[in-house]
């Protein structure tokens, strides 16, 4: 189980100051980020063709009997303005973490992990970082948004009529004769926020804000470092989950959080794995443990699964899609290129 250090949300002063601080400089977007670590992306990587140029392979989640593809790593596990609103900044927060993977993996390849904290400090957010800046962190987003708002709209309605009436006439100058001329006042009630929402200052806020105190909360926690004893592992672009054990869930879609996982894992590379809420050390796994490890990757993914080329690890992949899809994107969270009235 995780020892988990809770660290309360910021007030909504202290987040109305970091709206403030992202608002100076809003129309620094980066449109296609990675949701996968280019770092995890390299280690599935291998030469293919005649030109021997490194690739990944790739199912669509979508299409998962069709034939793979093979595409560079630069290339895999984006998502367009997956945070829309001052990306640049929150590309420089992940960056803070990333530019250390590659050196921290390394040094487990070669044992020396355990010989410097900062190699473990590395992989505890590396994991924070691809639960926070993951699909499922916007889609829950997203819901929780929607849900809300028409919980709002609601209680005001049923609640609050007299209220709105008298709103109503003090704006327009006439009485309502409808209820939806009361869910127009009630809209109007959290229009600021409604405004957050809709620009995406909200999500940009939120997402690297949990990112930072997530770390935080798991700042004491060992971390533990698995290889296959036979077998290899795949890794989708939902790499991060939150396991837990005789349960097929892998994350907050599934309703599993912090508080309630036994372990945190993400594939360092097809043959090793890290761990959060197990122990501390190298170990090993063997082949059932890959397969759960790896079934899990398939059902987490929201577009793709990555295979190392060669690996034979198609069919298995195949075989492991269920009819729930958690992490499903909605048409309406993809987003093409943004309005000029957004960018204005």
């Amino acid at each position: 189980m995780l020892s988990v250090r809770y660290i309360g949300p910021p007030t909504p002063a202290r987040y109305g100051r970091l709206v403030r601080e992202v608002s100076q400089n809003p129309q620094q977007l980066k449109a296609d980020q990675h949701l996968v670590s280019r770092v995890l992306l390299d280690r599935f990587a291998e030469p293919v063709g005649p030109k021997g140029e490194r690739k990944v392979s790739i199912l669509n989640r979508a299409y998962m009997h069709a034939k793979p593809t093979f595409l560079g790593p630069a290339g895999c596990g984006r998502f367009r303005h997956f945070v829309r609103f001052a990306s640049d900044s929150s590309e420089a927060a992940w960056m803070s973490t990333e530019s250390r993977m590659r050196e921290a993996i390394e040094a487990a390849d070669h044992g020396t992990f355990f010989a410097r904290l900062r190699y473990s400090s590395t992989v505890r957010d590396a994991i924070v970082l691809h639960l926070m800046r993951s699909i499922p962190m916007l889609i829950v987003s997203d819901e929780t948004w929607r849900n809300r708002h028409a919980a709002h709209i609601e209680q005001w309605v049923q609640h609050g009529r007299d209220a709105l009436f008298w709103m109503h006439r003090a704006r327009f100058g006439w009485s309502p004769s409808s209820d939806q001329e009361l869910r127009v006042m009630a809209e109007d009630l959290i229009s600021g926020v409604a405004a957050q929402m809709d620009s995406g200052v909200y999500f940009r806020v939120t997402v690297v804000e949990r990112f930072q105190r997530f770390s935080r909360m798991l700042a004491d926690e060992p971390v533990e470092l698995r290889r296959p004893t036979s077998g290899e592992l795949l890794i989708g672009d939902v790499p991060a989950l939150a396991l837990r054990q005789g349960d097929l869930g892998t994350g907050p879609n599934d309703g599993h959080g912090l508080m309630n996982c036994d372990e945190l894992v993400l594939p360092l590379g097809p043959r090793l794995l890290a761990v959060l809420g197990a122990g501390h050390g190298y170990t090993t796994m063997g082949a059932d443990d890959v397969d759960r490890f790896n079934a899990a990757q398939v059902r987490a993914a929201a577009d793709y699964v990555y295979l190392r080329p060669g690996s034979g690890l198609e069919d298995f992949a195949r075989a492991s899609v269920t009819p729930q899809w958690p992490n499903r994107i909605l048409p309406h969270l993809r987003q093409g290129d943004l309005p000029a009235t957004f960018l204005q």
